[in-house]
């Protein structure tokens, strides 16, 4: 059963989470739990060696906001071959930010683990779409995933104080992920048009329809092709 597309922030984290345990299980790492939880001891106790995989911020993606675009075209095609054609909102690009931190028995292991994760984000700046998991994304979708500058030091203390734990070495990721409007309008398309024209130079004349005879008219199809007279 194909997923609802608003699943793709859900789907992307679960996705990036993949992709570092992948890295990890090459590396001889045969079993990394993943955390997509706030990264508390409550939530990795047990589960060590873990990576935590942490959503801390969304917003708007600036470089995919475009102001002057409020619709796009969309065209499903039928079981029986015919195209049906419907109008809606511009899809909108939305910034996921990621905190990733590394959690095991011994510093040592944290510290492999971290570099084994900036490692697979370098190596993997797209994820092609079939090691993307769900089905929110499209089919010809690759996620591109960036290393963030760190944070400063007042915000990570204020972060970790506020989990009650000290700070650790965390890196910051980000990507972008598209946000499409399920509302839908048909589109019609204009198949046929008429036009109708009156010679100023004849006098107007009154009859049964009006005041005004129409003395010339033509039709006018489209696409255009030769007026019928």
């Amino acid at each position: 059963m194909t997923t609802p597309q608003h699943h793709i922030i859900k789907e992307t984290s679960d996705s990036l989470g993949r992709l570092l345990q992948d890295e990890f299980k090459r590396a001889g790492y045969k079993r990394v739990h993943l955390v997509e939880e706030p990264p508390k001891p409550e939530a990795v106790e047990g589960k060590l060696p873990a990576v935590s995989v942490y959503l801390y911020q969304v917003s708007l993606d600036s470089e995919g906001v475009d102001g002057h675009v409020h619709s796009e075209l969309v065209r499903e095609e039928r079981d029986d071959g015919t195209v049906e054609e419907y109008s809606r909102r511009r899809r909108i690009w939305v910034r996921l930010d990621y905190l990733i931190s590394t959690w095991a028995q011994t510093a040592e292991d944290e510290q492999l683990l971290l570099g084994l994760a900036i490692r697979a984000i370098m190596d993997n700046p797209t994820v092609a779409r079939e090691r993307l998991r769900g089905d929110a994304f499209d089919d010809d979708h690759e996620l591109f995933v960036v290393l963030s500058t760190r944070l400063d030091e007042g915000t990570l203390a204020r972060f970790w104080g506020s989990l009650g734990q000290p700070i650790r070495p965390a890196i910051q990721a980000w990507t972008a992920i598209p946000i499409v409007p399920e509302k839908m309008e048909p589109l019609t398309r204009v198949t046929e048009r008429a036009l109708s024209f009156r010679d100023l130079n004849e006098p107007s004349q009154a009859s049964e329809d009006g005041p005004v005879r129409e003395v010339y008219s033509r039709r006018h199809r489209v696409p255009a092709g030769d007026d019928e007279t």
